[in-house]
């Protein structure tokens, strides 16, 4: 009789052990199949959708000749497309979630937790994360990985990413306006430039355009397209500028009505690049009301925002640019003369 109990009791323990083991083993141990996050040749990654609890979507795709789109309509920011690129390369487990902190972490997750597909060709994603929130310290963050095809992985695991202290959710988002290209002028081969016109609309004996040859050579005239003597430094150094100018930030202070009020208005000057091939872009730039209260060094209310002023980019898109880039590409003809 005491022998059985003794095999009774053994039988109850090894199950039990059997079943704590189980319920530890959920499959996502750190060298499980489903805490390898990170991408080896991100040069692979054409496409990647981010998604919010909102209903707010990128979809950020790579072009043929490497560029990459935001949402099918705009040019998207290389800057911000090379650091999640980056982010997938380098991306690590630090550790796993305590035990005792997983159904928090999953709990606020499920309510905030950003869904980031990542594709390698074809129209099932490679991986997807499940991007949470930061960890107490702000040096980690909270992470889900999905393989289709193997299932998503029932814990949250804290990553990072090698030579980087910090959080890693505020890089990915839907918000356009960040994805956006932020580029005005970039023509990083100035060879490709036939023709630079500016406009002084308030002034217009002060326009004057810029054109280069077949071999290079410069030729500045006035508003009548009559030959000036030019000063070559200075003229070089005004064509130097459309190598790169971004805006800084598209206008969504105003309303509606006060944006088409801007941009009905007549421009203050009006910069015209025409390329070798024909291809051409024209950006007007208008005055910019200085903020409400706003002194100039005397004291007295300003009437003009000496800082920064209005652009439109892609014919209708109302941004603001830093005058102290774009005024040296809107000067006066007398500036490039002898």
């Amino acid at each position: 009789m005491k022998r059985i109990l003794i095999l009774l009791l053994l039988m109850v323990a090894l199950g039990a052990l059997a079943w704590w083991l189980s319920a530890r083993d959920r499959g996502t141990t750190l060298s499980g199949p489903l805490t390898d996050f990170a991408i080896a040749d991100t040069s692979s990654v054409d496409r990647i959708f981010i998604a919010e609890k909102d209903g707010h979507t990128a979809d950020l795709r790579r072009q043929d000749d490497g560029t990459w789109t935001v949402n099918g309509i705009y040019r998207a920011n290389p800057v911000p497309v090379r650091l999640l690129l980056k982010t997938f390369l380098r991306v690590e487990v630090r550790a796993p979630v305590p035990k005792s902190a997983e159904a928090n972490v999953l709990r606020v997750m499920g309510g905030a937790a950003k869904k980031v597909e990542i594709y390698q060709g074809g129209d099932t994603p490679a991986k997807i994360w499940y991007v949470g929130h930061a960890t107490p310290d702000h040096y980690g963050t909270y992470m889900v990985l999905e393989k289709p095809g193997e299932g998503r992985s029932d814990v949250p695991f804290i990553m990072g990413m090698s030579g980087f202290s910090g959080f890693l959710t505020t890089r990915f988002h839907a918000k356009l306006d960040e994805w956006r290209n932020t580029d005005v002028f970039a023509y990083p081969d100035l060879s490709t430039i036939g023709v630079v016109a500016v406009r002084h609309v308030e002034d217009p004996t002060t326009s004057f355009m810029v054109s280069l040859g077949e071999k290079g050579e410069l030729h500045l005239t006035d508003e009548g397209l009559r030959p000036v003597a030019m000063d070559t430094a200075a003229v070089q150094d005004f064509l130097l500028q459309f190598r790169s100018l971004h805006f800084e930030y598209i206008e969504r202070n105003l309303s509606k009505a006060q944006c088409d009020s801007v941009r009905n208005s007549p421009p203050w000057h009006i910069v015209t690049v025409k390329e070798k091939d024909g291809a051409e872009r024209r950006v007007p730039f208008f005055h910019k009301l200085p903020y409400k209260g706003q002194l100039d060094m005397e004291g007295d209310l300003m009437t003009q925002d000496v800082d920064r002023m209005y652009a439109t980019v892609d014919d209708t898109v109302l941004v603001v640019v830093q005058r102290v880039l774009f005024d040296r590409i809107t000067p006066p003809i007398t500036a490039l003369v002898h």
